[in-house]
């Protein structure tokens, strides 16, 4: 059976039966609305519709947490249109994601311009994600749909007091909803071009003696935006697949509870590469208005594409020791396959095809702690994570069996104690100082035996390190808050996957630190109509880990230098009238390398920048001093329109439209024109109507509206061969959501 056959099947039987127990739930439900509409928790919305996040591990109004974050909730996702992760660009002050795909078998995420590295094995992670507190190791595993999702927080700058992972860049906290009493549900269907369907539900309630159980899915397909021309067939069709369950129980006096939870998912696809240029001239032979033509060979789809499974089952716990003490534990176990089979020179010759497999089984436990007393709260924790990993990279040939070159393997070893503690000195002064400890170690190697070679490395990496942070806050009035902090970022050292079969060492690489200063100002005016928040960033960024392409199946990492990073950040909300909002949000950031020289090599040209004075017989180096750091745009924003209005007894009449930007976004520390974005902007909207007062949604949507197209991911692999991946056309549909 066909991995598509199985997820069709998946979403036949689970969407039909979903739907089936949603519309026998509704009549009974509607007979009291009233209980319903006072249900809404406390974790999603506060008292006048602003957002409750739990970021400093306590729930907490949104404008009152000292750092610069960002939510959005469930009805703002789905009325921006955000259905995965990667949606929120644009949405989200500094979020830059790169759609790697193929190329590197790991997508990248980057905040205010730090990025770190395209590396499916041997690395760390810039910005930390989470899955109702569960850290997912790689970023790959959280481009699931974002079905009955609660809230989406988004924090910018290092996280390593508070949290179990330390992040360097900053974290995305995913917090989907947990059952409790009262019976809830939804489905939404749509349909949109590229004959693209998508249906999602979800259905929770309580199942008596504290328990409540919640179950949710989701499917969606379409036909693929790209063309091989020479098979005259789509070749980039799409299908994925999410199930998710919760079983929580509180106790009668609500001093204990518990929630198991388990997640599945499935997406299989393909990233279309192309090869647009022409080295060193730089000339077209890809015509680029007409990207989504491509001249690939005769590989088909079934033979190339992306897959990639994710699952993982976790255990939630929280106990009140007294009124003044929360305990929380929370241990997970995940697994993530990823298989990529790509063209990587994106012509009609059947050459360069590659394949990469990847298997990651992870174990994460934490233990906390939140202290709340009169004028003093803390949060204290440890945390203990091992990470069994694999790599495969080899030639993709149809007729031969796949070989191995190499077959990488990584045992990581980590744990952590953390802790932050914040002292009222005044009814309005309070001071901030946290610190965390540090512990990993890694034992791999790096097999190329597979090929015939003789090449077997091994080796161990071990570091540990203490990270601070200190601030102040200043609470000015009940709707100003003034904050500065800083705190040091720190990302583990760690080992290139592909040294080449002639190597006889590894590529180890150093630990890279950043010292992240930040003031900024929370305010709300007018009756709170008017929100206006603005942060000033400055980041001191040493020893950087940089990823280089030396030649063919040979990928180095070194550490630069030093690098800068300083810029501003503003958000503005008003809500001139009842049921309009107006928000924009815009980010500069001047993130450049200080001191970096970079070794050349076959795959990495001059690039116009002048050569650094080497040693006699060293190989000779760039100096990249000044230029760009890669996924750092200068500028990036966005506006949105939000309308809502009664439409007499009719139900509502809803409207949403937004327009991001952003600056030119380089892909290589030569800052190559070619090996960027272009820069970009994109407009998106939706249109609804609810039937009543809780009838059925009617909707329709757009995305890029304007067919821009740009470039989301560009390395040079070659000297005259640097494959590109473009942004998705133009997609609309429409769609009906019911919920209750």
């Amino acid at each position: 059976m066909t991995t598509g056959t199985q997820l069709r099947r998946f979403a036949l039987a689970g969407g039909t039966s979903l739907t089936a127990l949603l519309l026998a739930a509704a009549p009974a439900h509607a007979q009291d609305t009233a209980t319903e509409a006072a249900a809404q928790t406390a974790d999603e919305v506060a008292p006048g519709g602003e957002i409750i996040v739990t970021a400093q591990r306590r729930a907490e109004r949104l404008q009152d947490v000292p750092i610069a974050i960002s939510a959005l909730g469930s009805e703002d996702l789905a009325r921006k249109g955000v259905s995965d992760v990667e949606d929120l660009v644009g949405n989200i002050p500094g979020l830059s994601i790169s759609g790697t795909g193929g190329i590197n078998s790991s997508n990248v995420i980057a905040i205010r311009g730090v990025a770190g590295l395209p590396n499916p094995i041997g690395s760390g992670q810039a910005t930390a994600i989470y899955l109702d507190g569960v850290y997912l190791p790689r970023p790959d595993a959280a481009f699931f749909a974002l079905d009955d999702v609660e809230r989406i927080e988004v924090l910018r700058g290092p996280q390593g007091t508070l949290y179990g992972r330390n992040a360097t860049a900053g974290a995305i906290n995913i917090i989907t909803r947990t059952p409790d009493d009262v019976l809830r549900g939804g489905v939404d269907l749509s349909y949109g071009n590229y004959d693209e369907l998508r249906i999602r539900g979800s259905l929770s309630g309580p199942l008596g003696g504290g328990f409540s159980v919640g179950v949710s899915g989701s499917y969606e397909r379409r036909d693929g935006f790209s063309v091989n021309t020479l098979l005259n067939r789509r070749i980039d069709n799409k299908e994925a697949g999410t199930i998710r369950g919760k079983l929580h129980y509180e106790s009668p006096g609500s001093d204990f509870d518990a929630t198991l939870s388990g997640d599945w998912s499935a997406i299989d696809g393909v990233t279309v590469t192309r090869n647009p240029y022409n080295f060193p001239t730089g000339t077209t032979v890809i015509p680029i208005g007409a990207p989504y033509r491509v001249q690939g060979d005769q590989l088909t789809a079934d033979q190339i594409g992306d897959r990639t499974r994710s699952d993982g089952v976790s255990l939630t716990m929280n106990v009140a020791a007294s009124d003044n003490v929360q305990l929380t534990s929370i241990t997970s176990y995940r697994t993530l396959k990823v298989r990529t089979a790509f063209d990587t020179d994106g012509s009609a010759v059947a050459a360069l095809m590659s394949e990469n497999r990847g298997r990651n089984k992870s174990f994460n436990q934490e233990l906390r702690a939140v202290l709340d007393f009169d004028r003093f709260r803390a949060t204290l924790g440890g945390n203990y994570f091992s990470e069994d990993a694999f790599n495969e990279l080899g030639a993709r040939n149809p007729a031969l069996p796949f070989t191995a070159n190499p077959r990488t393997i990584s045992d990581l070893k980590a744990w952590a104690l953390f802790g932050q503690m914040e002292f009222d000195l005044t009814e309005q002064l309070t001071l901030v100082g946290g610190l965390r400890y540090n512990s990993e170690s890694r034992d791999f190697s790096i097999d190329y035996r597979p090929i015939g070679s003789t090449t077997f490395i091994q080796g161990k990496i071990k570091d540990e390190k203490l990270i601070p942070s200190v601030g102040v806050n200043f609470k000015a009035t009940d709707d100003i808050l003034v904050y500065a902090k800083a705190s040091q970022g720190y990302q583990a050292p760690g080992f290139a996957g592909l040294p080449g079969a002639a190597s006889t060492t590894a590529n180890t690489f150093d630990a890279e630190t950043l010292w992240a200063y930040e003031a900024g100002v929370k305010s709300q005016f007018l009756d709170r109509r008017v929100t206006l928040n603005v942060a000033g960033f400055y980041y001191d960024y040493k020893d950087l880990q940089v990823r280089q392409v030396i030649g063919v199946g040979v990928i180095g990492i070194q550490n630069a230098a030093n690098a800068t990073v300083k810029g501003f950040e503003a958000n503005l909300s008003v809500t001139p009238i009842e049921g309009l909002t107006l928000s924009g949000q815009v980010t500069y950031s001047d993130a450049k390398y200080k001191d970096f020289c970079e070794t050349l090599s076959a795959a990495v040209p001059q690039a116009g920048d002048p050569l650094c004075v080497t040693a006699p017989g060293a190989l000779p180096q760039a100096n990249r001093s000044g230029n760009r750091l890669n996924q750092a745009p200068k500028w990036s924003g966005g506006l949105s329109l939000d309308y809502r209005t009664q439409v007499a007894d009719a139900g509502e009449l809803s409207a949403n439209v937004g327009y991001s930007w952003e600056s030119n976004n380089f892909f290589s520390a030569g800052n190559e024109s070619m090996l960027s974005t272009g820069g970009w902007s994109r407009l998106d909207a939706r249109l609804s109507f609810t039937i009543g007062e809780d009838g059925p949604e009617i909707y329709i949507y757009g995305k890029n509206l304007t067919n821009e197209l740009f470039v989301t991911y560009a390395q040079r692999a070659l000297p005259n061969l640097a494959p590109v991946i473009y942004n998705d056309p133009r997609t609309y549909g429409i769609g009906v959501r019911y919920k209750f």
